[in-house]
């Protein structure tokens, strides 16, 4: 009876670890340099698993990566869910950094948008352990899945600012109106007449003129009266 009794605890002594890791084990943990695509189970489509990287690259221009993280968690529960990043120093596991996602419903699969920042202890060429935890309710931390992470710098130019682009484009745009309010009209714009009137034209001196409205009438008379004086006189006779 002893004997047996001594195998069946050396039996659950190496049963109950090898419980937990697979336990550990059964989950996953992937990593994408944006969101990845997942069926309607909430399972990695063809499309996400191609989109997987073991090495994510930074923001360009910026001290931080976007981790897009998709997990696939067994026996998980209702409540806090926690991604803890720990790297190895001296041999040590250190934490990092541990991300909260607070309103996990308790599903199998699930995508979250991790920011991890330079200020936080993220550095470029280095691999972090990846942890997906819940806290029991004796206040323990249970893992449920694991994985990896390297950090890396490519060197990726930023894009180019929208703002510095429209402005650029506004500019043209009031230089086209411009002309364009000319070449819609129907009639040309009108010229501003002078301030001042032309001097007067001096009349030439080489000859003179005579208005023949001004005199044409003076004349008429003129002649009435002479023939008038030579009938009188021959009357007289």
């Amino acid at each position: 009876m002893r004997r047996s009794l001594h195998r069946m605890l050396l039996v659950s002594a190496f049963a109950l670890p090898l419980t937990a890791s697979s336990i550990a084990s059964a989950g996953e943990i992937k990593f994408g340099q944006e969101m990845l695509d997942v069926d309607d189970k909430g399972a990695l489509s063809a499309d996400g698993k191609k989109k997987t990287v073991t090495e994510l690259d930074n923001v360009p221009g910026e001290d931080s990566w976007l981790a897009f993280t998709w997990a696939k968690i067994d026996k998980g529960a209702e409540g806090p869910l926690y991604v803890e990043f720990f790297q190895d120093l001296n041999g040590e596991q250190q934490l990092v950094w541990r991300y909260e996602e607070s309103g996990y419903d308790g599903s199998k699969y699930v995508n979250m948008e991790i920011e991890l920042e330079g200020r936080l202890g993220f550095n470029k060429d280095r691999t972090y352990d990846v942890r997906v935890v819940q806290v029991n309710a004796k206040g323990k931390d249970i893992v449920l899945s694991k994985s990896k992470i390297k950090l890396i710098k490519s060197g990726k130019e930023p894009p180019p600012d929208e703002d510095e682009g429209d402005e650029g484009d506004e500019g043209d745009e009031d230089e086209t109106d411009e002309f364009d309010t000319y070449g819609d009209s129907e009639e040309p714009p009108e010229e501003e007449a002078p301030s001042e009137a032309p001097p007067p034209v001096e009349p030439s001196k080489k000859g003179c003129s005579i208005d023949s409205d001004a005199f044409g009438f003076n004349g008429a008379m003129a002649l009435f009266g002479l023939a008038g004086g030579l009938l009188y006189r021959r009357r007289r006779r």
